[in-house]
């Protein structure tokens, strides 16, 4: 007599549970989602994939200052250049960074630094900073074209004579990239 109260409490619950859910599905509302994209007109600077100003690895005192590059994509959309006498191109500038000393800027591994420069040029004779920072200034970005990515170059350079007795470390910092635009 049991097994057969077992068998049917459980054919009782399969009909409940299918009648329940049968009712739930009889029934359905109607609402709206808005949707919205607003697009702008604006311009991005970007450092291209795997790009690091990186000065690389020294042992002892290195023959000559050490140069290397990093470089940068700057693009606009919906970007129309301004016209006319008073007319501004666009200008990305470069901050003096996490360890700098004034306008010098430094790698630093714990409290040891290293003195570096940022040029606009590959000959290092243009110093890149930000408007009204002292030496150097920004970048002037002629002939930036709508929907064109234009690459900029940054000429990096430690000198040699400021490595000599540093201790041994990973010496790192960061800048940051100002656009205007």
């Amino acid at each position: 007599m049991s097994t057969k109260t077992l068998r049917l409490a459980a054919a009782l619950f399969v009909v409940a549970a299918t009648s329940s859910t049968g009712s739930a599905l009889a029934a359905s509302q109607t609402s709206e989602l808005n949707v919205r994209l607003e697009i702008q007109s604006g311009c991005t600077a970007n450092l291209l994939e795997g790009a690091t100003l990186d000065f690389g690895q020294v042992a002892g005192t290195p023959t000559n200052d050490i140069q290397r590059s990093a470089r940068v994509s700057v693009s606009c959309s919906g970007y129309k250049p301004a016209t006319g006498p008073a007319a501004v191109a666009p200008t990305l500038g470069l901050g003096y960074g996490l360890h700098a000393d004034g306008n010098q800027r430094n790698v630093q591994s714990g409290t040891n630094k290293v003195p570096y420069s940022l040029y606009k040029n590959g000959y290092y004779g243009d110093a890149w900073g930000l408007a009204g920072t002292g030496s150097g200034g920004p970048l002037t970005i002629n002939n930036l074209t709508n929907d064109t990515p234009q690459e900029v170059t940054i000429y990096g350079v430690v000198k040699k004579s400021d490595i000599t007795s540093k201790p041994v470390g990973v010496y790192t910092d960061t800048v940051q990239i100002v656009l205007t635009y």
